[in-house]
């Protein structure tokens, strides 16, 4: 024999499925189908499909709580609120030596608070799925406000909240005028 042994004892773990081309393309189309999905689900190819799909279904329905590029996935690690990170193996072998040791501390990171890492084979679909969303991605435990309006927001602060150094003290009045401002201002940030 020609150590057929190991394809003869996982027999039961194979698969026929049928699809409309034998392009790469077609495994999209094939890990599209649930009944497939569910003969596959303890393998690491079914979890990651189902975390990216999960995902994108989040960028619909939730968009505060789905992040992906690497400043607002970083931002929002900072917050400790990455439930799941996505990420790409392309990005850890960057010959940018500094670029591969961010991710590998995004990373760490997450782990550390209790994060689900999900690294994506970027020879597979779903990675070059994720690939073409930056390659990072995050599924947050909790929303948050558009991390761009946070930065408008901060750079507003000083005139909005009246906190110029050189202004007198304020009288009590602008201080609960300024107040009101910033419960109104978190309020619509979903605070």
């Amino acid at each position: 024999r020609r150590d057929d042994r190991k394809f003869i004892e996982n027999k039961a773990n194979f698969v026929l499925v049928k699809a409309s081309n034998g392009h790469k393309y077609a495994l999209e189309e094939v890990f599209s189908d649930a009944a497939i999905m569910s003969r596959m689900n303890d393998t690491k190819v079914a979890r990651e499909v189902e975390v990216l799909n999960k995902f994108m279904r989040m960028m619909d329905v939730d968009p505060d709580r789905a992040y992906y590029g690497f400043a607002h996935v970083k931002k929002a690690q900072e917050q400790q609120a990455v439930d799941s990170l996505l990420v790409t193996d392309e990005l850890f072998r960057s010959s940018n030596v500094k670029t591969r040791r961010e991710y590998v501390d995004l990373v760490e990171d997450v782990r550390a608070t209790g994060g689900k890492v999900y690294v994506f084979s970027s020879m597979h679909i779903s990675g070059q799925q994720l690939q073409q969303v930056s390659g990072v991605a995050a599924i947050l435990r909790y929303p948050l406000p558009d991390l761009d309006e946070l930065e408008e927001l901060a750079e507003e602060a000083p005139d909005a909240y009246g906190t110029d150094d050189d202004e007198e003290e304020d009288s009590e009045e602008e201080n609960d005028a300024t107040l009101t401002k910033v419960r109104e201002d978190m309020e619509l940030m979903n605070f």
